[in-house]
């Protein structure tokens, strides 16, 4: 009943604002004629066309101003825009839909119109009837101007235009731009195209001819440097020499439009100017051969330190904030020093938590190591250049105490990290770091016991109560090309990620790892207005040998694999893709052995064997697979979006090359991957996207140990846990500590089966969250 109910807020919620939104449709669109309550107007109720095959409805929709009366107003005759015929415009729609034609070859094509009754004096359907018609062809295409040098940077092959296709004038005009952005990026900065057509519209072929003006080859012979200080300093506080570092160009490097636009962009992304103009010189001159041209930089100085400050509430962390104080010119030459504090599980852990935490979600409730605060403290020093090269180095100290839910803790005492940054090709950054920190993690002893075999308690206090060196390094690669860094409607994204902790480079015997990530997304916008978005995940950890068969003994819980959230597979809560340990909510039975031995188990019953907490193991090996359809709201098409997604992945730990993790991964891409569908609610506000979804579930939770963690002792704090699955066979002994022990290094049966969801809601899983999924 009480997920019902909750549901149903989350129905009266989406219900009422649908309505609203709907209700203030009259704003999303300002095309059409408004009706004004004018005696004799005629309302359009719906527009069509007739007869395109070359181009969708959609796209001529966009070329004409008479515009249908918005769907409510269609529907339900209350709300929306009503917008009616106005003659005049539609004579003037006929020319423009023809000169739309015209300009991309098909001259023949005719236009005409239908206005039918829609059932009442005042309302219309209006229809545009079109006979395209056959187009014009490119008949002969001819690019004269190029000599040897010029030809081989041209490369007219891939050109738009070319010979067969209808003759476009807009594709002339993107060839034309082609060719000279090519020679304006490889040395020749005034490089222009003169064009030539014609076209006969009874033989229906056209000629073309481009003729290549590129004009002298030139180099970089001189770069000026002009800063407009801040209202009141008297001068500028960066130098010229300190811009002409930061700058990418150098004299004499090769001119090149891109070169220019990337230096332009390097110098804005530094923070230290509000404004940044990289350009020729008007009054730079050329000679013959190679000659040299001047470059002007101008710049208009920002303020060189400030303090930001983020407060905000989420799900998993309930109160957070994030301050941080910044000096981009500390010490001078552009050194950048950040001072950073950061707080999450505010009002919820201690010492913050107040009011019982009532003002967190329940979930947060559910985790173990949500009870203290987590915070981040860093100090990092960043670079411009080192020695004179592209790269920008960084060095940071930080402390730390950071916890994933339901999974581990992390505390870090100190911790220091140096990094390198550099472009190794166009759009392609590489980031090399290695870091040295002292600290622990402490994981649930569930998991320390079946993943770990640390069953014991001397065992468990041997891992998570020693601080211990992690010293890893890595690399990590992006490939962007996207059309859209926030919300992209086409291109792909490439990332790599490579992480290590040897004893070679410092980490202590105890913490080996090597870990791989990867992760690939391809978005492509559909003729419907429609993103179609996929994304691969795979993820794997190594042992020392580089051998998926290796052991890799004890991986420190926060470099495991985790899956299942709203940014992963949103069928599943966080984390809880994969294998799970489950937490008895009552406790066992116990039968006397021999001696002082006791055995314990669940007591029958579906009462005895209800649990209270799932913990999630994760594993070595990932896999993650999205595929989402991405449809703008037609009345909020700025402000809304809805998602039809299908996610699937899976989450498991490799054994040995005969035992049956190793089959369960040969067939992973076959049948392996858990596969869940769900819609979801995109809303974009100033702080990025809000998303709401709504996943479909059918599996049931695996099969898994099951564990009661008893009290802790009053005098020595000591906690056992005891594997209570039934059917076990681990002895418990008496200990010197006056509590019993089952015996160590002694498998906990996993076949313990939590009661199956089997109703339409209880498989329905909510998720949140702010950002872009993927």
């Amino acid at each position: 009943m009480n997920l019902w109910r909750a549901v149903s807020r989350h129905v009266q919620v989406a219900a009422c604002t649908g309505v609203l939104l709907l209700a203030a449709s009259s704003v999303a669109r300002a095309q059409g004629i408004e009706c004004d309550n004018t005696p004799g107007e005629r309302e359009v109720r719906s527009l069509t066309f007739r007869g395109n095959r070359a181009f969708s409805s959609r796209e001529l929709e966009l070329r004409v101003s008479t515009t249908a009366s918005g769907l409510l107003q269609r529907r339900l005759r209350a709300f929306g825009a009503k917008r009616c015929l106005d003659s005049d415009a539609l004579r003037l729609d006929v020319g423009r839909l023809r000169v739309f034609y015209q300009r991309h070859g098909y001259y023949a094509a005719a236009v005409d119109t239908v206005v039918s009754s829609a059932g009442t004096d005042d309302a219309v359907h209006v229809a545009f009837v079109i006979d395209e018609g056959l187009p014009v062809l490119i008949d002969s295409l001819r690019v004269s101007g190029l000599d040897s040098a010029v030809r081989t940077i041209v490369d007219t092959n891939d050109l738009e235009l070319r010979r067969g296709i209808p003759f476009d004038r807009t594709k002339l005009q993107a060839s034309i731009d082609t060719i000279k952005t090519r020679l304006r990026n490889r040395g020749y900065p005034r490089a222009d195209v003169a064009a030539s057509y014609s076209a006969d519209t009874i033989t229906r072929k056209a000629v073309v001819g481009l003729t290549v003006l590129p004009g002298a080859r030139a180099r970089i012979g001189r770069i000026r440097v002009s800063s407009e200080p801040l209202p009141g300093q008297p001068s500028p506080r960066i130098g010229a020499p300190t811009v002409l570092r930061l700058a990418t160009v150098r004299v004499g490097d090769l001119y090149s439009d891109r070169e220019l636009a990337d230096a332009q962009r390097g110098l804005y992304q530094t923070d230290l100017f509000r404004n940044v103009e990289v350009r020729l010189a008007p009054d730079s001159a050329q000679s013959g051969g190679d000659s040299l041209v001047t470059l002007d930089i101008l710049l208009r100085e920002n303020y060189l330190r400030q303090v930001d400050t983020e407060i905000g509430w989420s799900v998993l962390d309930c109160f957070k904030d994030r301050t941080r104080y910044i000096d981009k010119n500390f010490l001078g030459e552009a050194r950048r020093l950040e001072l950073t504090a950061q707080v999450s599980k505010v009002g919820y852990g201690t010492p913050t938590r107040f009011g019982s935490g009532r003002l967190c979600a329940p979930a947060i409730r559910a985790d173990t190591f949500s009870v203290t605060l987590n915070y981040f403290t860093s100090a990092s020093l960043r670079l411009p250049t080192l020695f004179g090269f592209r790269a920008s180095p960084t060095f940071s100290l930080y402390s730390e105490r950071r916890s994933e839910y339901q999974a581990f803790l992390r505390t870090t005492l100190v911790g220091g990290e140096a990094s390198f940054s550099r472009d190794i090709a166009r759009d392609i950054p590489l980031r090399l770091a290695y870091s040295l920190e002292f600290g622990r993690t402490q994981a649930p002893d569930a998991v320390l016991c079946a993943i770990f075999s640390k069953c014991d308690s001397e065992s468990r206090r041997f891992i998570t109560d020693k601080n211990r060196r992690l010293a890893v390094a890595s690399a990590h690669i992006d490939r962007i090309r996207t059309d859209n860094a926030f919300l992209p409607r086409a291109g792909t994204v490439v990332r790599l990620d490579v992480r290590g902790a040897l004893r070679e480079i410092g980490s202590d015997r105890q913490l080996e790892f090597l870990k791989g990530l990867s992760d690939a997304s391809y978005y492509k916008a559909l003729s419907t207005g429609a993103t179609f978005a996929a994304r691969l995940r795979l993820g794997t950890v190594l042992g020392r040998t580089l051998s998926f068969n290796d052991s890799t003994g004890f991986v420190p819980p926060e470099e495991r694999l985790y899956a299942g959230g709203a940014a992963s597979v949103r069928g599943f809560q966080q984390n809880t893709l994969g294998d799970l340990i489950y937490i008895a909510e009552s406790a066992p039975d116990t039968v006397r052995g021999l001696g002082d031995t006791l055995y314990f188990e669940l007591g029958a019953g579906r009462d005895n064997q209800a649990v209270r907490r799932v913990v999630p193991v994760g594993g070595n090996s990932l896999v993650v697979a999205n595929l989402e359809l991405r449809l703008r709201s037609r009345i909020f098409p700025e402000l809304l979006q809805y998602t039809l997604f299908v996610d699937g992945g899976d989450v498991w730990s490799r054994e040995t090359a005969a035992g049956p993790r190793t089959r369960r991964a040969s067939a992973l891409f076959l049948n392996g991957l858990k596969w869940t569908p769900g819609i979801g609610v995109r809303v974009f506000t100033p702080v990025g996207p809000f998303q709401a979804n709504v996943g479909y579930n059918p599996f049931a939770q695996p099969g898994g140990a099951i564990y009661y963690d008893a009290p802790p002792s009053a005098n020595t704090g000591f906690a056992p846990l005891y594997c209570v699955t039934p059917g076990n066979a681990i002895p418990a002994v008496l200990t010197s500590n006056g509590r019993y022990e089952q015996l160590p290094n002694v498998k906990c049966r996993d076949d313990f089966a939590p009661p199956r969801k089997n109703s339409f809601l209880s498989r329905l899983t909510f998720t949140f969250s702010i950002g872009p999924d993927f």
